[in-house]
C-alpha cells in the first residue's frame, strides 16, 4: 500500500521495463520495417515510377491535387482517365450515360461509375435509358453533327 491513501502499490514504468530503451526499440523496429518496405519497392518498381510517386506524395502533403490519371487508379489504361474526365466535364450531373469500353478487365465499368458519379452509368443493353453515349477509343471523323462531341480518346454522343 502507498502511505495512507489505501491504493495498492503500482510498479513504476521503469520496473515494468517501459523505460527509455523500449521507445528506442520501437523506433528501431519502425525504421527497420520502413527500410524493408523501401528495399522491396525498389526491387519491383522502376526508378522513374519511384520518382513519380515521390513527387505525387510531396505534392499531396503540400496540399496540391492529383489529377485522376496521375494516380494509380488507372493502372490498367492511363488514357482512360482523360476520356472519363472529358465525359464528366461535358455532361450534366443528372445525366444517364452508356460508356462503351472494353469489357475486360471490368475495372473500366467500375472506374466509369466512380469517376462519373453522381451521373448514372448504365450498360450498353440499356442504351434506351441514356441521354449520352460515351465511346472510348472511338475513331472520330470530322462529323458535322452537333450531337457528336470529340473528346480525348473517344467521342460523346448526345441522344435525343
Amino acid at each position: 500500500m502507498n502511505g495512507g491513501d489505501n491504493q495498492p502499490d503500482t510498479p513504476s514504468p521503469r520496473s515494468r521495463g517501459e523505460g527509455r530503451g523500449e521507445g528506442r526499440s520501437r523506433r528501431g523496429l519502425t525504421a527497420a520495417l520502413l527500410l524493408i518496405l523501401s528495399v522491396s519497392m525498389i526491387a519491383t518498381v522502376s526508378p522513374a515510377e519511384i520518382a513519380r510517386r515521390w513527387e505525387m506524395f510531396t505534392r499531396s502533403v503540400a496540399g496540391g491535387t492529383i489529377a485522376p490519371g496521375e494516380g494509380s487508379g488507372f493502372w490498367f489504361d492511363p488514357a482512360y482517365a482523360p476520356f472519363l474526365e472529358a465525359v464528366r466535364a461535358r455532361t450534366p450531373r443528372d445525366a444517364t450515360i452508356v460508356v462503351i469500353a472494353p469489357p475486360y478487365p471490368d475495372v473500366y465499368t467500375y472506374e466509369a461509375a466512380y469517376q462519373l458519379a453522381p451521373r448514372r452509368v448504365v450498360p450498353p443493353d440499356r442504351e434506351s435509358e441514356a441521354t449520352f453515349v460515351a465511346a472510348y477509343r472511338y475513331q472520330y471523323r470530322d462529323v458535322l453533327n452537333p450531337d457528336v462531341i470529340r473528346i480525348p480518346n473517344g467521342a460523346l454522343f448526345r441522344r435525343r
